[in-house]
């Protein structure tokens, strides 16, 4: 009935009709914020949803609705929530200040007591706007039928502004040849980071590739003591980026690698920007020396990296798994049709 964005800065969403724009330019700390909200809200529903979830429908936001008119609580994920729906608002007026939209889930369940369901895994319930390969993965989306993506967001996608300019359905990127071959029987696939066990059933039953999981860090930036322990992390401290680098590639046809554990890790503490610019091999725009060195070394690799945050590894690779199979269905429809 009431939809609200919040957000630090509201001239990137002058004019969107049908909301509110509620804005906090002195950035306080998400649970801060919400609680705010809360005080404020005689709601007796609340859906919360970060950055987009951007293949999510009209049916599956009906559906949440539903849901909270029931009195229910249901995250996208548990142990790294991006949306929580519940018909018990009331539940998050006491939540910790410090606490991260992505802790809201586990919050509910250990803390609150309530019981919170999980939506089934799928790319659409999964896959977050949080990154540069985020945007593109969804860019690749446009070819599958059954993804809905919105009008604006075609027309970002289609401006390439996902990857510095390049369109990665006409120009054929990383991203494009390593989730191709997850069609290619006889090839290796390397997946690294926060992998959860829906994403690692799907690529060992949906895929044709040999896939090799090294899943590490679940629940990072809810862990009690926030402190990472990364295998990759214990790897590049010891070799250094090249001789790591060199190391996966002799594993695999293609990686795709969810950096953050790594930083955290290694308590590296990169700027946003540097983030985003190794997330799309942009090395000599990276200001911090070790992710330089680290993100040239992924560049000049013999076989592709694709890096990025969680989504990547999550919803991303759940929808890349359909682009792929998509891009394989057109060739071969297009191979008969030459054929005849």
């Amino acid at each position: 009935d009431q939809v609200v964005v919040m957000t630090t800065d509201e001239t990137a969403l002058a004019g969107l009709d049908g909301v509110e724009v509620a804005v906090d330019s002195s950035r306080q700390p998400f649970g801060v914020r919400l609680k705010s909200f809360l005080a404020g809200s005689m709601a007796t529903g609340l859906c919360y949803a970060g950055s987009g979830m951007p293949l999510m429908t009209a049916d599956d936001w009906s559906v949440l609705r539903g849901r909270i008119a029931a009195g229910e609580t249901v995250a996208n994920n548990l142990h790294s929530s991006d949306v929580i729906a519940t018909g018990i608002p009331q539940a998050l007026r006491d939540i910790p200040d410090e606490l991260s939209d992505n802790g809201l889930g586990l919050h509910l369940r250990d803390k609150a007591e309530i019981d919170v369901a999980v939506l089934p895994r799928s790319a659409s319930v999964l896959l977050d706007i949080d990154t540069p390969a985020d945007l593109a993965v969804l860019a690749l989306c446009r070819e599958v039928p059954h993804f809905v993506i919105g009008g604006a967001l075609v027309q970002v996608l289609s401006a390439g502004i996902a990857t510095g300019g390049v369109d990665p359905v006409n120009a054929p990127s990383d991203l494009d040849v390593a989730s191709g071959l997850l069609t290619e029987r006889g090839t290796d696939v390397l997946v690294i980071g926060r992998v959860g066990s829906a994403v690692w059933e799907a690529l060992e039953s949906e895929t044709a590739a040999r896939v090799r999981v090294v899943s590490e860090e679940r629940g990072l930036r809810s862990r009690p003591d926030g402190h990472a322990r990364s295998l990759l992390g214990f790897h590049l401290g010891a070799v250094g980026p090249e001789r790591l680098v060199e190391s996966l590639a002799d594993l695999s046809d293609a990686v795709f690698l969810d950096t953050r554990p790594l930083f955290a890790h290694l308590q590296w503490q990169p700027s946003r920007a540097d983030r985003f610019a190794s997330d799309v091999g942009d090395w000599e725009s990276v200001a911090h020396a070790e992710l330089r060195a680290f993100t040239r070394a992924t560049v000049e690799s013999r076989v592709p990296f694709v890096l990025g945050g969680h989504s990547l590894v999550s919803g991303g690779l759940l929808a890349l798994i359909d682009v792929a199979w998509a891009h394989w269905e057109a060739a071969q429809g297009g191979s008969e049709l030459n054929e005849d």
